[in-house]
């Protein structure tokens, strides 16, 4: 079992905007295909600017050809997509995390 962490890094002023898009878009891109399940959302507690939040969304997922997979087809989707709505205002990257206990 694996974890798919992706942490958003997000100018204050735009969270609503951004939890909107994150309920009504990202979530269903990434369980759409059954792969990734199991969603939590964290603040990560740690020194940014004055405006800014990290925030760090984690899915579930089986399998490591899984992730492949996501990270070749879907994720240059989501990162043209965030582009695309919230400009340089939302930055993000991914880790893959291994369930050992």
């Amino acid at each position: 079992m694996y974890i798919y962490n992706t942490t958003f890094c997000l100018e204050e002023s735009i969270l609503a905007d951004w939890k909107e898009w994150l309920d009504d878009h990202y979530v269903p891109f990434m369980t759409e295909d059954g792969s990734f399940s199991d969603l939590h959302i964290y603040r990560v507690l740690a020194e940014s600017p004055e405006d800014a939040l990290s925030i760090s969304v984690q899915f579930s997922v089986e399998t490591l050809s899984a992730v492949a997979r996501w990270q070749n087809e879907r994720e240059p989707v989501l990162a043209r997509e965030v582009t695309r709505l919230f400009g340089t205002k939302v930055l993000f990257f991914s880790t893959v995390l291994e369930v050992l206990v």
